[in-house]
């Protein structure tokens, strides 16, 4: 006979509450077996199914169908009808509903049909027994909810869904069992929204980590089960249900396995939906959670599942030629990496902790990869209160992923030894920039600008091509036993700081395709200890040193990331793009690899230059600094031509061989100088180094020195390079070398020079020119040595000055003033106006422009200095430093105004100077520091203009010119057009000055009666050329200003003047005032009038002059008295003093 399994053992718990004794042993049984025969088996079965379908199931029906009755009734009427008829005629308890059932005692079958039936033979002990139980618990509230569950069980689906729906109205449940009944449809999302929600109560605030009450839990728990369970899996994962949401609301934030496997569980489901981006975001949350409750296992299988989803590419029904353009693969995809680092990070640690180092060393090393700007953290970094703090700085990412890598390589190198090379670890970032990388040798600068050195060599270039077919050789090679470096750009494309050890370079022959050491002829430095910041880019020279000609060829770079990881890279650019075959152009084809190339040969000319004095320079601006070069002859043959190419920008005097200085001659030079200017805006020339000046023979033999001093001048503020390009030879006909050497230097202002001009109303001078000097430092005292004017065409004389002396202390104005008159001694100011106009007429015309240079043009020169301090410009060194700083201005200022004119033809357009302009030199010292200089500043342009262009524009205009298909070409055509009609040849003004006697006084008794006040207009013709027909207007009945305290002027006599002005003349017009009353009258209420007209032809010698014809220019101007100018005549009546 079959024997049942041995139940489990029993405890009898009331009375383990009850008695002081511990219970018994577990292991110990104190019930007993009960043994069924297989009669006695069958016969229970047989009970069973008959006390249920014939006693459990009718009386569920009976009941379902009474309290259906009792459930209808009270939907039919209002409960304040029952109410009402209850007080008026009385209600007996008897008339209540039956009872719900309960799980106390069994009554027998005649007792539950009396107490169903309310037959007349009922007792009362019956009726009081069926009140008191329906009552209890809140009876017709447990009425319903049973009837409701008895319908659900006998599948009477229609009332339990109305007596449900009923129970929901109320707030009495009911949502939770609604779902599983109901037809699918939006409305069931509410009901497992709102059974959760009645279920866990009222939340606090967002944000306050509320976490619900265990039963609440257990209950949401239930109900994710029943909801999963009870709909059919292709209702409940439907668009209209989406029950997998309904998982994710059960779970809510506990942080308990069973919320963890909803949330795997929901991401099961949704997988299968096809949301996989959804399926890994859940995958995460479940895993946390499990980490956090401490199943690792498990955790980590979640988070291996969301890897693999996140790093599944989406499907791209892109074209081809989509690839094609973008120049990307179709199968290239590196996943979601906003996420994916977040989810190795924590496979990483989960490995390491549960001792699996070797690949948590895997996953940290791939984590180390330059992250795009747009990914952000999956995991928000948390302060110590739990929320994430604004203000602080969050921590890189990479710094956590590198200590981790760094601590678990660092033991798995301890306990394990070798056997990390047998996990083939590369690292995933590289730090060399190949195409950054190149060859320096000793004669290339490491500072200065690769652009600038290119200009330099093009000037050379453009220098010797008219005098010889000598080439400049290009320094790509290197010298046997010389040294050279090979730079290596180093970029660290991480957020946080590396440092990189052992790194140099391998070196092979171009002849040793497979050679993995460096040969021994070659030695190679190692450089330690380099720290790359986070984003840093550093350009680290690793030396290289050959000991026999050998053409060298760097194939690679080798470095221990953190002395722990050795890395190798290639320092191979890939070859270009092949197009010259219709299979290269379909298809990607590339040349081969281009590598480093060093040819090593046997030393020739070599020549090594550095400055004596390799300290930070600071200078003022202006400064003279005194500099020497130092040159070695490293080659094996002589040097015997020297050349030194510099910047155009830079102010360099070569001093060579020449006595000549800046410093104020002893022999006291005039206060008045004519210097001679070329004019010219050609660039410098090359300077040739007389060798015999500086050295004690013609030629520099090998493994001689010598220095080459010069004199800076720091004409302009900021932070500069001087680049100097030395040029040499062996001899004549033979091919050039260069070396070159730079050195940056900071200037800084420490004046201020402005300069400004007005007319003056003085007969002996023409306009006034002021000169302000500002010391903008804070504590020196600069001493103003002199002050110098220069102008082709105006004589500026020193007036009175408003400063006290020569020292100008710090934050003070020192004043100048300067009388400027006409100066026609020099040569030159007609024939540069003649060349410019026709140079222009060229250009408008599009005629070929011949490559003459300007005439020379003499210069007045005037200073302002102490009899024994003056500073002769005659002297070379200043009249050179001059020059060509007034070339860098005039330069800089021609291409910004005409930008579409080549810049190489503007030596041949434009002179040096405008003969109209006056320039101001000031000399400068700073006895203390024993430092002195000069500023050259460009002035005013004094005299008026007469749109000398004119005519030249206007037949520009209307000639006719060859129509050109490109627009480009019409608008580059007008935008010179427009640029010559602005320039300052080009330049128009109103030609007369008007100054009104201002500030006299006439006594007068007006016992006598009113008087005339005589007043004087003078005009002066600021033109040179042109003269210039004038008319005053006086007003006859002036108003008077209401805010004035000047009365009108009453004129009197003559009110209208006219007169023609001859260039440089003037005239004075005498007016009347008829004053009726003592007062200050203004002066004003006129107008002036003003023709220019055309010069008169000049007559030949002998014969008489006589009146010309006036011929207009057709150029008017009217002036009216000034703004904020108010000249006026005081009247004084003596009578009253009498």
């Amino acid at each position: 006979m079959p024997q049942l399994p041995r139940p489990p053992p029993l405890t009898n718990r009331a009375s383990e509450k009850l008695s002081d004794n511990p219970p018994p042993s577990p292991t110990v049984y104190t019930g007993s077996t009960l043994r069924l025969t297989q009669d006695d088996i069958q016969q229970l079965g047989r009970f069973v199914r008959e006390f249920v379908t014939m006693s459990l199931i009718p009386w569920m029906e009976k009941c379902v169908v009474e309290w259906n009755e009792n459930y209808s009734s009270s939907r039919r009427l209002p409960s304040r009808l029952f109410s009402s008829t209850r007080r008026l005629f009385g209600a007996s308890s008897a008339a209540s509903s039956p009872a719900t059932p309960t799980h106390g005692s069994s009554p027998s079958v005649s007792s539950v049909s009396n107490r169903f039936t309310h037959g007349p033979n009922s007792s009362v002990s019956s009726i009081t027994s069926v009140t008191s139980i329906s009552t209890m618990g809140g009876g017709n509230v447990n009425q319903q909810r049973r009837l409701a569950e008895f319908a659900t069980i006998l599948g009477d689906y229609k009332l339990a869904i109305s007596v449900w729906e009923t129970l929901r109205k109320e707030g009495r449940g009911g949502s939770d069992i609604l779902p599983l009944l109901s037809a699918p449809s939006p409305a069931l999302s509410l009901h497992a929204e709102h059974s959760l929600t009645t279920l866990r109560g009222p939340q606090p605030r967002v944000g306050s980590g509320f976490e619900a009450p265990a039963h609440a839990q257990y209950r949401a728990l239930a109900y994710a089960v029943r909801w999963e369970t009870g709909i059919d899996r292709q209702e409940f994962l439907n668009s209209t249900l989406e029950g997998e949401r309904w998982l994710v609301r059960a779970a809510y934030s506990a942080e308990e396995p069973p919320t963890a496997i909803l949330f795997a569980h929901a991401a099961f489901l949704s997988e299968i939906k096809g949301l996989r981006r959804k399926a890994a975001f859940w995958y995460l949350i479940a895993a946390e959670k499990l980490e956090k409750t401490g199943i690792k296992p498990l955790a980590m299988f979640f988070f291996r599942k969301a890897q693999s989803l996140y790093r599944n590419p989406p499907p791209k029904e892109l074209s081809p030629a989509f690839w094609e353009s973008e120049d990307r693969s179709p199968t290239e995809w590196e996943g979601f990496t906003a996420v994916l680092p977040a989810i190795e990070h924590e496979l990483g640690r989960l490995l390491y902790t549960t001792g699996d180092t070797a690949s948590a060393i895997k996953y940290f090393l791939g984590l180390l990869k330059p992250v795009s700007p747009q990914s952000s953290q999956l995991y928000p970094t948390h302060g110590a209160n739990g929320a994430g703090s604004p203000l602080l700085p969050q921590p890189s990412r990479d710094k956590v992923y590198l200590e981790d890598f760094r601590v678990a390589f660092r033991h798995f190198k301890t306990t394990e030894g070798d056997a990390w090379k047998t996990l083939g670890l590369q690292l995933p970032i590289t730090f060399c920039q190949a195409k950054h990388t190149r060859v320096r040798f000793p004669g290339d600068a490491v500072e200065g600008d690769s652009s600038t050195w290119e200009k330099l060599e093009q000037d050379w270039a453009a220098f010797w091509s008219p005098r010889g077919k000598e080439k400049l050789g290009k320094s790509g090679q290197a010298a046997v036993n010389e040294t050279f470096w090979v730079d290596i750009a180093l970029r660290n494309p991480l957020d946080v700081e590396v440092t990189l050890s052992g790194l140099t370079v391998s070196v092979r022959e171009a002849t040793a395709k497979d050679a993995d050491t460096n040969p021994d002829f070659v030695e190679v430095e190692i450089v330690d200890d380099i720290v790359l910041g986070a984003k840093d880019t550093r350009m680290i020279p690793v030396a290289v040193r050959c000991t026999r000609p050998a053409a060298l060829v760097v194939t690679q770079a080798v470095y221990e990331f953190f002395s722990l990881l050795p890395a190798v890279e290639s320092l191979a650019v890939r070859g270009r793009r092949l197009n010259d075959t219709p299979a290269q152009r379909q298809d990607k084809s590339y040349a081969p690899d281009v590598l480093i190339r060093i040819d090593v040969e046997e030393a020739g000319q070599r020549l090594h230059a550095h400055f004596v004095d390799e300290r930070h320079l600071n200078l003022a601006q202006g400064e003279y600094k005194h500099q020497h070069v130092w040159l070695t002859n490293s080659g094996t043959r002589s040097i015997k031509e020297l050349w030194v190419v510099t910047n155009q920008e830079d102010e360099l005097w070569f001093d060579a061989g020449s006595s000549e200085s800046t410093e104020a001659s002893s022999s006291s030079p005039p206060k008045t100088e004519v210097l001679q200017s070329t004019n010219t805006l050609a660039p410098r020339e090359p300077y040739r180094v007389p060798l015999d000046a500086i050295h004690s023979a013609p030629q520099l033999e090998p493994g001689e020195e010598v220095q080459l001093p010069f004199i800076l001048h720091a004409a302009h503020h900021g932070e500069k390079d001087l680049s100097l390009l030395f040029v040499f030879r062996e001899a004549d006909d033979v091919e050039f070398h260069s070396t070159r050497v730079a050195r940056r230097y900071e200037v800084k202002p420490i004046l201020k020079v402005t300069t400004s001009a007005r007319p003056s109303p003085a007969a002996d001078q023409t306009y006034i020119v002021t000169v302000e000097i500002e010391n903008v430092t804070g504590s020196s005292n600069i001493e103003l040595k002199q002050l110098s004017a220069m102008s082709a065409t105006w004589d500026c004389q020193p007036m009175l000055s408003s400063s006290t002396g020569p020292l100008c202390p710090p934050h003070q104005v020192a004043t100048f003033s300067l009388g400027a008159r006409p100066w026609t001694s020099g040569t030159g100011v007609s024939e540069t106006r003649d060349f410019v106009a026709n140079k222009i007429r060229a250009v408008l015309q599009e005629t070929p422009i011949d490559p003459s240079e300007p005439p020379s043009l003499d210069l007045t020169c005037t200073h302002i200095a102490s009899e024994t301090d003056i500073v002769a410009l005659h002297n070379p060194a200043t009249q050179h430093f001059i020059h060509y700083g007034r070339r860098t201005m005039t330069a800089q200022a021609t291409a910004a105004s005409h930008p579409d004119i080549p810049a190489r033809l503007h030596q041949a357009i434009f002179p040096l100077y405008n003969p109209s302009t006056v320039d101001v030199v000031l000399f400068w010292e700073l006895p203390a520091q024993k430092r002195a200089g000069h500023i050259l500043l460009q002035g005013p342009t004094l005299g008026a203009g007469h749109a000398a262009l004119r005519e030249i524009v206007r037949a520009a205009q209307i000639m006719k010119v060859k129509r050109s298909m490109y627009a480009e070409t019409q608008r580059e055509r007008a935008a010179i057009l427009e640029a010559v009609q602005a320039c300052e040849w080009n330049r128009e003004d109103d030609p007369v000055a008007v100054f009104v006697q201002d500030g006299a006084v006439v006594e007068h008794d007006f016992r006598q009666g009113p008087c005339h006040v005589p007043v004087a207009f003078t005009f002066r013709n600021l033109s040179r050329t042109h003269p210039a027909r004038v008319t005053l207007k006086l007003a006859e009945n002036p108003e008077s200003e209401p805010s004035s305290d000047l009365l009108p002027p009453p004129y009197a006599g003559r009110l209208t003047f006219r007169k023609i002005l001859e260039p440089s003349g003037s005239y004075t017009a005498h007016a009347k005032l008829w004053a009726t009353r003592p007062g200050a009258y203004a002066l004003d209420s006129w107008t002036a009038e003003t023709e220019v007209g055309e010069p008169s032809a000049p007559e030949p010698s002998g014969t008489e002059s006589k009146a010309a014809a006036w011929r207009s220019r057709q150029m008017q101007y009217l002036q009216r008295p000034r703004a904020g100018e108010r000249p006026c005549v005081a009247v004084v009546d003596v009578g009253r003093l009498a």
